[in-house]
C-alpha cells in the first residue's frame, strides 16, 4: 500500500496537476468518473481470471494544498484498485505492453523513480487522468495494482 501511495504521489508531483490550471474546470464528480473510467479501461484488458478489488476511496484532495504548489480551487480524485490475476498471466509483460494494448488515446509518462518491479505510468489524453499500473504479489497471489489521479475538479457545494 505504501508503494502504491508513493507511486501515485510521485505521479501527481511529476505532472504538477497541469490540468488544474484550466479556466473551465469540470466538476469533481466529472473528474472522479473520468478516473474510474480510466481504471476500468485498464481492468477490462486484464485477461480472465481476475478479481477486481476497489480500495476505499480517499477524501477529495485539494488542489490548493501548498505541498503541491498549485494554489488552485477544487480537488482531485485518487483511486486505487487491486486486481488479482491468474497464475498463467505474465504480469511484467502485461504491464510493459499496456500502453500499446490500450491504444492511441493513452501516452506514456516517463518513470521518475526506478523500481524493482514492473510499472508503467500513463496519461489518458482525452481526460488528463494519470494512471500508474504496477506488478504486485500479495499473500502468494499474482496481481496488478491500478492507481488513478484525476485533474482538478470544482467541488459543488453540499445541498
Amino acid at each position: 500500500m505504501k508503494r502504491a501511495i508513493s507511486g501515485a504521489l510521485t505521479v501527481v508531483l511529476t505532472l504538477g496537476l497541469a490540468a488544474c490550471t484550466s479556466p473551465n474546470q469540470p466538476t469533481y464528480d466529472e473528474v472522479r468518473q473520468d478516473a474510474l473510467d480510466s481504471m476500468q479501461a485498464v481492468a477490462d484488458i486484464i485477461p480472465e481470471p481476475k478479481t477486481i478489488r476497489p480500495r476505499p476511496e480517499f477524501e477529495p484532495y485539494g488542489c490548493s494544498d501548498p505541498l503541491l504548489g498549485m494554489n488552485r480551487d477544487g480537488a482531485f480524485y485518487t483511486g486505487y484498485w487491486e486486481v488479482e490475476v491468474g497464475e498463467d498471466l505474465d504480469v511484467p509483460e502485461f504491464v510493459t505492453q499496456l500502453r500499446t494494448n490500450l491504444g492511441d488515446e493513452w501516452v506514456d509518462e516517463p518513470q521518475q523513480i526506478r523500481v524493482s518491479f514492473a510499472q508503467t505510468n500513463l496519461v489518458r489524453k482525452t481526460t488528463g487522468v494519470s494512471v500508474t499500473v504496477e506488478e504486485r504479489e500479495r499473500n502468494g497471489k499474482k496481481g496488478v495494482d491500478i492507481l488513478a489521479i484525476s485533474r482538478c475538479g470544482v467541488e459543488e457545494p453540499a445541498s
